[in-house]
């Protein structure tokens, strides 16, 4: 009886070895062709340390390739080419301020939402040549881009100013491993390494995550029990939140562009999440109706996303950023309201 047990035991131990090195081959197998066809996030050696109140900035004239397409610097250190000689008369011109979304990551440069508003105006008009300056930058926020609209816009005097605003915009400044050739510091515990690696390196434990959000969001729409979703939500529905100060700052920066004589625009970016079941739209809402209560121009981008529920918009299944297509939306939302609102206005 004694050994039948013990036999029965060791067959249950050496079926759960077996479906514990399956399992191990799988996620293995699973990780290398994931890796195969997702390119791996890596934004090292773009940008440099640079003085308060922007903390870092890009490297002018570097040409790399990241997460498998060209990123390029013109003399000023932004994903364009050069502005020398610009604005000349004949030019409308356009800056665009804002954060990875703006400077198009994980898209060709061809492809990101400035350089596309500049094919869409000039096929739409003869004259004046319009030119978009793409003054977008990694990991800024609304403090960062208003500092570059004091110190770098408005004294090149261009016709009109877009501020790409992202819901995250409210975090702070942040200097990460990416900038500078700053080495990550390593926190010495084993426990935390090979937590970090499992849940921020393996491409395999994004999808699943992801895969399993989506499946709970089918089954309840209402879920929300997302840490991402209670910091931007909390960020902009309880009093004194990042939004307070991110607003003000918006109220700044348009009094300084009026001041100067030029135009100024906000771009409300959603998140590139799921539209079916938008987990945002009360705190897009906040934004909206701030910005209407303020007189300040605005285009609401989630509107064009929610009538294409079940397109993909992301860069990959790892990354987020809006993708070609979502940059293309946004280029033809800014195009029609520059068309509709302010090119016929100032004729």
């Amino acid at each position: 009886m004694s050994n039948s047990k013990h036999s029965g035991t060791r067959t249950v131990l050496i079926n759960l070895l077996v479906l514990g090195v399956l399992l191990a081959l799988i996620i293995i197998i699973g990780e290398l062709l994931l890796r195969l066809f997702i390119p791996k996030i890596d934004y090292r050696g773009i940008s440099r340390l640079a003085s308060s109140p922007i903390a870092y900035e890009m490297i002018p004239n570097i040409n790399v390739e990241r997460e498998g397409v060209k990123i390029s610097t013109n003399s000023d250190g932004f994903r364009d080419t050069d502005f020398s000689g610009e604005p000349r008369p004949d030019q409308f011109v356009i800056a665009v301020l804002g954060d990875s979304f703006t400077f198009g990551q994980g898209v060709p440069q061809s492809e990101t939402f400035p350089s596309v508003l500049q094919k869409l105006l000039n096929q739409s008009h003869d004259a004046p040549k319009f030119r978009v300056w793409n003054l977008g930058v990694s990991g800024y926020n609304t403090e960062q881009e208003s500092y570059l609209l004091k110190s770098f816009v408005l004294p090149r005097k261009p016709n009109w100013v877009v501020v790409g605003l992202n819901l995250n915009d409210y975090e702070p400044i942040v200097v990460d491993n990416t900038v500078g050739g700053r080495e990550e510091p390593s926190d010495g515990s084993v426990l935390n390494r090979l937590i970090n690696f499992f849940r921020d390196d393996l491409l395999i434990t994004h999808i699943v995550l992801q895969k399993f959000g989506n499946l709970v969001r089918i089954l309840d729409p209402n879920w929300t029990n997302s840490a991402y979703f209670s910091e931007v939500s909390n960020e902009y529905l309880k009093p004194n939140g990042g939004w307070a100060k991110v607003s003000m700052l918006l109220q700044n920066m348009k009094s300084e562009a009026d001041a100067a004589g030029v135009g100024f625009t906000i771009a409300v970016l959603p998140v590139m999440w799921d539209f079916q079941n938008y987990l945002f739209e009360e705190v897009n809402d906040v934004i909206v109706n701030f910005l209407k209560n303020k007189d300040i121009d605005y285009v609401n981008m989630l509107p064009y996303f929610k009538s294409d529920k079940n397109a993909n918009w992301s860069v990959s299944p790892i990354d987020t950023h809006p993708n070609s297509r979502a940059q293309r939306i946004f280029a033809k939302a800014l195009a029609d309201h520059f068309n509709e609102k302010v090119l016929k206005r100032d004729q």
